[in-house]
């Protein structure tokens, strides 16, 4: 289990992300009350939560084994613990994209099916091309928010795997001497993080674009008015 003190770090690192890429509430936009995008549009809510954990516990992984890498590194086996809790929680933030990504294109797929077959009950060849329109293109916004997800798988993997094989070093090579040998690897890893790092911000974008599609921003209420003087 992650202790606090380095979640909290990894939450405070990251709140502007949270905070700035929060889910459209409200309505549909398309359909209305439960259209069939409904089911697509609750996936997409559910992968912009899950990017945001990962955000998180990714971040949290990675201050831990800065800590563990740094000189003069003390509490190495208090760390290396929270260190392999840490990249084990990756390892179930990897897995949930994996199951998020899948579901999303079995539910574009079902949409666009249940739809299709809907469209050869129009009597008007004008409203059925109309309709058919809207099909292609909610079924291009679901594509592209699969893809999406599936660049962030891309720079996720060698992240994680990268973290895996740190976890299987610091457990049996567990001293300052050992930890230095590390050092030419430390650039690459890095430079793939910063690249997760990257890729979780365009996939909340994509996300965004996605929801913004679909969902009516629920409505803001009004500043109360000031009390006036009698």
């Amino acid at each position: 289990m992650l202790t606090r003190s380095v979640r909290a770090t990894a939450l405070a690192l990251f709140a502007f992300f949270v905070g700035g890429c929060r889910s459209l509430g409200g309505s549909l936009l398309v359909g209305g009350p439960h259209a069939p995008q409904e089911d697509l549009v609750a996936r997409a809510r559910g992968a912009e939560r899950e990017a945001q954990e990962a955000r998180v516990d990714f971040a949290a992984a990675f201050l831990l084994y800065q800590r563990l890498t740094a000189p003069q590194a003390v509490e190495l086996e208090q760390l290396s613990g929270e260190f392999e809790d840490s990249v084990e929680t990756c390892e179930d933030r990897a897995r949930d994209l994996s199951e998020r990504i899948d579901s999303i294109r079995h539910e574009t797929e079902a949409l666009v099916k249940s739809w299709t077959e809907e469209l050869a009950r129009f009597s008007s060849d004008a409203v059925r091309k109309k309709s058919e329109a809207q099909m292609r293109d909610s079924e291009a916004y679901a594509q592209r928010l699969t893809a999406a997800l599936e660049r962030l798988q891309g720079r996720m993997k060698p992240v994680l795997l990268k973290l895996q094989d740190y976890a299987l070093f610091f457990d049996h090579n567990l001293n300052p001497r050992a930890i230095a040998t590390l050092q030419d690897t430390y650039k690459d890893f890095d430079n793939e993080f910063k690249a997760l790092e990257s890729e979780l911000g365009k996939t909340q974008g994509e996300i965004t674009a996605f929801l913004a599609r679909f969902v009516e921003p629920a409505p803001q209420n009004p500043a109360p008015s000031p009390t006036q003087p009698r």
